[in-house]
């Protein structure tokens, strides 16, 4: 007797017919399924299959997907193909050999429904068990060793598994020889092969064949077998979740460490009281199975204790999944490997017990397809500390997060089919592995000069384009490009300040010939030039700052806008130093206050000061070496938020090589330079919808992962980065549909403007993290450390807690020790502050629960 399921995950597992089963293995799409898994999976098969309809409709239909869709755009077309293979093997109709049935349970999702779920808690055994030998090439003659007169177990089912690689069969289990695991062991030992041992499970699903692959099938016998006196012997150990050997640890432990298949499930997670009534238990531990000398159980422990202990029930699918997030760091972000540490836990194994093994499977499938950080996240850290597995060989480890190797290639990848006007033509003249640090810097100038457009911001507000962007590398990295671009792209607003600037130099001649001269002085008033002046030097006074911030006004559509100032330094050093004098004094605080264009002002009781109250627009690009940028920003500043409000980029270093040659490219430059006198033109409202829509859910997506890994430097970092996702993307919409959005102020956000979108958002986080992570995370962790509240006199408090919801003054007197009198008038001030009420003369009821303490 045997169960089938029409869908593993969804369907009810009932007993199987003989009808069912003929059913299944003729059917056309099972062969259809099986005959794609092994085509697809053959070297160059993407060639032949990119156009199937099918794998197209998949490929779809998972990009959709709200929590894993990007990660699988990521994907290349092979992996993609593998990806479908998958889907279409789990999607083959499962049969459970190991069950002859199921008791019907509480569905998860509505626990007023039960259905006959595939549960070890609930199975009936069958007296059958499944062995299966993976990666064989030759199936069919391991099948004829089970032929061969005198051969110990019957056989009742035997075929090809769907890889074309495998063989399963079905056999009659041999109650004296032990369980489903032990039957297991002796078989794989008279075969001389290698077996699947996470077959143990007897709730196991196995897919099913086409027709053409089964070698033999006794189908009378595989549709009525039921051995009463195994059912009798193993059933209530494999409800209780102890599926694992009896009698053969010493081949088990062999079998294991000769063919390193140590991902089993630990039926003996129970306390040992309660494993002793169940004689199927096992008290095989794999030493081996530890991190850095610490065992993982000991580490999931751990982890359960800073947690506040086990979860209870309703709390524990999202509890193993955070654990998940965070087993992985050390766990080489492998599935596997996840699922069996998860397993080491209790309330894992209770899951198992009730619900099957293939809901820990998906959470480590889940765990391990989110984005990975390069560091180990602080609660991970913390209990590692605890464990001792982040001391001696592990403090190298930690050196190294510090210095992780930047992934220069890999984001130049994703860049490099997105590269389009205006950034192909900034990023000419640099080498590929800085290619977003063009992106960053082109990006902050042709913003600049957008200064006279704007968008809804997913918050519903106006919302103009304030980037500021820092470009970090030692000396001779070619920081250069930087100058380079603002020669050419920033040439439009240099050349409206020309003539302004040059009105002003006349000013101030003419008011030193004033100063020297008394016919001069007769002539009439000097009128002090009134024109707007943007591009500023580093060494600009606060006053002039104001002066020029006041001035730069347009009209546009009707409506009096503010326009972006904007300064350019190639030596960061030259900002910092001007901080200890006249120059930069009070400019940091008007660069943090640029970014939301906030409000800031002077009021000074000089003739010269300029006494207003005004919104910062002021962008920037700088260029500087990394010990000029910890000058910049330090422990004491770190948390002022200026550390999320800039895009940074680090240059590749090259030592001991030469900086390549290169001619410079004419064509690229004068097509810089004439989209920024484009983009000065343009004006009015950006409909970003689609596109700020994204943004939003990308900032959403990072909220839970930060969520899961107890991350609050991503936290931190994910919601000003979601603006540098969109305005980063601007330019490219904009340079694409140029002539378009001038005559009808339209724009068509593509799926490459998102993807775009995207790798401006993971890279603006992951450079902000790699330089100021660390930084801020300690900066807070000092912070705990140093603030404790006072903890206040709780005597009343518990008191309060101890009295019944009805009391009397004599009971508040016998729980304070006090006199009536103090009693009673401790009961006044509760009613006073409105906890209790007077229900009678001396006795009184509780309006709330607990005080605060």
């Amino acid at each position: 007797m045997f169960c089938t399921q029409d869908n593993q995950y969804v369907s009810p597992a009932v007993p199987g017919t003989a009808e069912k089963l003929n059913e299944i293995l003729d059917s056309p799409r099972v062969k259809w399924k099986i005959e794609t898994i092994r085509a697809v999976r053959k070297p160059g098969a993407i060639k032949l299959w990119a156009s199937n309809v099918e794998f197209q409709k998949f490929c779809i239909k998972e990009a959709a997907k709200k929590k894993v869709g990007e990660a699988f755009k990521e994907l290349t077309d092979e992996e993609k193909l593998v990806r479908w293979a998958t889907a279409l093997k789990e999607s083959l109709p499962p049969l459970i050999f190991g069950a002859r049935d199921f008791d019907e349970t509480p569905l998860k999702k509505d626990p007023s429904r039960k259905m006959k779920r595939r549960v070890l808690a609930a199975i009936h055994l069958s007296g059958l068990f499944m062995f299966d030998v993976d990666h064989v090439d030759n199936p069919r003659e391991i099948f004829e060793r089970t032929q061969v007169e005198g051969f110990r177990w019957k056989v009742l089912f035997a075929h090809v598994t769907s890889s074309g690689e495998g063989l399963r069969l079905v056999c009659v289990a041999i109650p004296e020889i032990g369980n489903i695991a032990d039957n297991q062991i002796e078989l794989a030992k008279a075969l001389g092969v290698t077996p699947d041992l996470s077959c143990i499970d007897a709730s196991r699903i196995s897919y099913a064949p086409m027709r053409e692959d089964v070698y033999y099938l006794n189908e009378e016998e595989l549709v009525n077998y039921y051995n009463e006196e195994f059912d009798k012997m193993y059933c209530e150990a494999y409800r209780k979740g102890c599926t694992e050997p009896t009698k053969a640890q010493e081949n088990t432990k062999k079998i294991l460490t000769n063919t390193n298949l140590t991902n089993l499930t630990n039926g003996c997670a129970q306390e040992k009281d309660s494993c002793n009534s169940c004689n199927s238990c096992s008290e095989e531990k794999d030493e081996n199975f530890n991190y850095h000398g610490i065992s993982y159980k000991t580490i999931c422990e751990a982890w359960q204790t800073a947690q506040g202990g086990a979860p209870g029930v309703g709390d524990r699918h999202r509890t193993m999944l955070q654990m998940a997030l965070d087993l992985r760091y050390i766990c080489d972000n492998q599935p596997d490997m996840v699922a069996r540490a998860l397993k080491e836990c209790r309330f894992v194994q209770d899951i198992i017990r009730e619900r099957g093994e293939e809901e820990v499977r998906g959470v480590a499938d889940t765990a391990c397809e989110r984005r990975m950080y390069k560091d180990i996240p602080k609660r991970m850290q913390e209990v590692l500390k605890s464990t001792g597995a982040l001391s001696g060989e592990t403090q190298r480890t930690e050196r190294t997060m510090g210095t992780v190797n930047i992934p220069y290639e890999q984001y130049a990848e994703r860049l490099e089919p997105l590269l389009s006007a205006p950034y192909a033509e900034a990023c000419s003249g640099v080498s590929r592995h800085n290619w977003l640090g063009a992106v960053f810097v082109s990006g902050a100038m042709y913003c600049t000069l957008l200064t006279r457009c704007w968008y809804k911001h997913f918050n519903g507000a106006k919302q103009r384009m304030n980037p500021q962007a820092l470009i970090i590398g030692e000396p001779a990295t070619g920081k250069g490009f930087a100058k380079s671009l603002d020669d050419q792209i920033m040439c439009a607003m240099r050349e409206q300040d020309e003539e302004v600037r040059a009105q002003e130099t006349r000013y101030k001649q003419e008011q030193k010939k004033r100063g020297t001269s008394s016919k001069a002085q007769k002539q009439d008033a000097l009128v002090e030039p009134e024109g707007m002046i943007r591009y500023l030097p580093t060494k600009t006074s606060n006053n002039i700052f104001f002066r020029r911030l006041k001035r730069a006004k347009e009209v546009v559509d009707g409506e009096v806008m503010p326009m972006h100032l904007y300064m350019f330094d190639s030596e960061l050093d030259s900002s910092i130093s001007a901080q200890s004098g006249g120059a930069w004094i009070g400019k940091h605080d008007l660069e943090l206050k640029a970014f939301h264009n906030e409000l800031s002002g002077v009021d000074y009781a000089n003739n010269d000061s300029i006494n207003d109250i005004l919104p910062i627009f002021w962008n920037s690009v700088t260029t500087g070496t990394q010990v000029s940028l910890y000058k910049k920003f330090t422990p004491r500043n770190i948390n002022d938020g200026l550390c999320s409000r800039v895009c940074i980029f680090p240059m590749e270093t090259a030592r001991y090589q030469m900086i390549k040659k290169k001619n410079v490219d004419w064509e690229a430059n004068e097509s810089m330079k004439q989209w920024g006198y484009r983009f000065e033109k343009l004006h009015g409202e950006l409909p970003l919808e689609r596109l700020t829509d994204h943004v939003y859910d990308l900032c959403e997506q990072s909220a839970q992962e930060a969520e899961a890994a107890d991350d609050h430097v991503l936290d931190y970092l994910r919601k000003r980065a979601v603006f540098y996702a969109t305005w980063l993307t601007i330019p490219r919409i904009l340079a694409r549909q140029y002539d378009e959005f001038k005559k009808t102020g339209k724009l068509d956000i593509t799926d490459d403007d998102l993807k775009f979108s995207t790798l401006m958002y993971d890279a603006v986080i992951y450079f902000q993290d790699h330089f100021f992570g660390q930084m801020l995370q300690d900066s807070w962790d000092n912070a705990a450390r140093e603030y404790v509240p006072r903890r206040r006199n709780t005597k009343n408090a518990d008191a309060y807690k101890a009295l019944p919801e009805l009391f009397t003054a004599k009971e508040v007197m016998l729980m304070l020790d006090i006199e009536n009198g103090a009693a009673n008038k401790q009961c006044q001030r509760w009613m006073t502050h409105g906890f209790i009420e007077r229900i009678k003369q001396g006795k009184y009821k509780k309006i709330i629960k607990d005080l605060m303490a």
